[in-house]
């Protein structure tokens, strides 16, 4: 519980939920949870509950949660729109100014309230608002894929397309199954994946918005590079670079192109693969998100170890995880430390790929994407086997 989610139930100014938080704290009844923030002992939350259902109509019941509902979707895209700056993706309900002064304050807020907003995007998803469920569903995305939380994503895209379904909501279902492939590719669940993308391009159609195609296609690229289809991986990241071409979007279409120089370096084009990355990676952060740059920095730094120009790759990994940690992109941020320290080994400098390593297993472990046992084996090899969360990766 903070101030600000408190005010949004009752429907109180901030500093009156501010003084009622703190009085329930003095009282014992609340614990500490962090900075402005607090926490119902189980047996007292069960009791308010309780309170609350013999107390108050169902009407004011029923208020108070959309207002706690609407507090969580607006927070989660003002959070989300600086995760990522796609301007095709909008809120169903109108922002207030935001209230994060950077990324960090944002990422912050993500980690505190990530338990938080699984339980509210349920709670909309059960609720009589189709509006409200699948927002708070498709605001979830880029926070959680920044952190790799993936494992319960599925289940609530897979829900919140059902709702769209009833409600014929095309374009919101285009983009879940856009969204649900996304989350399967990252899973290592291919076929799974590349069935729902293809669902989507079709619901693009029945949307009315063929050029929003562009998203899935690229995942299909994606995809396919990862499981060694180079041919059909490059056909399909060419028709997403058209259509977004067209679309007059051009972030994502650094995006294609980036994904398009692992297809270069694994059909032996070297020499364009560095070409591509390097061109990427000279527009810097002052192009785009610093995300963006540190992923063109990471690939360039895949180009140059698979041409076996080890030096220059440790070149971009320094510069790429630097930048991924500093935008908050954990799972990509894995991935380059990963790959950077296969490249310290391979040029004899073990102890540092050790620390590149150990560093890309606890980013794993914290996402939840390694259990403590596997991470505990990983650490205890010599030279680590490849995590399966990283294969699943470009």
């Amino acid at each position: 519980h903070t101030p600000a989610a408190t005010a949004a139930l009752t429907g109180w100014p901030h500093h009156r939920a501010e003084t009622a938080l703190e009085r329930l704290h003095d009282a014992r009844l609340l614990e500490p949870a962090g900075p402005d923030r607090y926490q119902l002992h189980d047996l007292v939350g069960l009791y308010a509950r309780e309170r609350a259902h013999q107390d108050l109509p169902e009407d004011d019941r029923a208020a108070a949660v959309q207002r706690a509902l609407h507090h969580h979707l607006t927070t989660l895209w003002m959070a989300s729109t600086m995760f990522n700056t796609d301007p095709v993706l909008r809120c169903p309900v109108e922002l207030p100014p935001t209230v994060f002064k950077d990324l960090a304050e944002a990422g912050r807020w993500i980690q505190d309230e990530r338990d938080n907003l699984l339980a509210a995007a349920r709670q909309a998803l059960a609720g009589p608002d189709p509006v409200t469920a699948v927002g708070l569903a498709i605001g979830l995305h880029w926070p959680f894929c920044y952190q790799g939380w993936h494992t319960q994503l599925a289940d609530i895209y897979t829900h919140a397309i059902e709702v769209a379904d009833r409600s014929a909501a095309w374009e919101d279902k285009a983009q879940l199954r856009s969204f649900l492939g996304w989350v399967h590719r990252d899973q290592g669940r291919h076929d799974a994946a590349i069935a729902e993308l293809k669902t989507a391009l079709t619901d693009w159609d029945r949307a009315g918005l063929p050029q929003r195609k562009a998203g899935a296609l690229n995942n299909l690229g994606v995809i396919n590079t990862i499981v060694g289809r180079l041919d059909d991986a490059l056909a399909y990241l060419e028709s997403a670079l058209e259509l977004n071409g067209d679309a007059g979007r051009p972030g994502a279409t650094e995006t294609i192109r980036n994904n398009r120089v692992h297809v270069y370096y694994r059909q032996g084009r070297f020499d364009e693969a560095i070409a591509e990355a390097r061109e990427l990676a000279e527009l810097g952060p002052k192009a785009g998100p610093l995300a963006d740059a540190g992923i063109a920095h990471g690939s360039l730094g895949d180009a140059y170890r698979h041409a076996g120009l080890l030096t220059e790759a440790v070149e971009s990994y320094t510069t790429a995880v630097r930048l991924l940690s500093e935008s908050g992109y954990r799972l990509k941020e894995a991935v380059s430390r990963w790959w950077f320290g296969t490249t310290l080994h391979d040029l004899g400098r073990h102890g540092e790929a050790r620390k590149q390593w150990e560093d890309s297993i606890r980013l794993l472990l914290d996402a939840r994407l390694l259990s403590s046992w596997e991470a505990t084996e990983l650490l205890a090899q010599p030279v680590p086997e490849t995590p399966q969360p990283i294969k699943n990766m470009l």
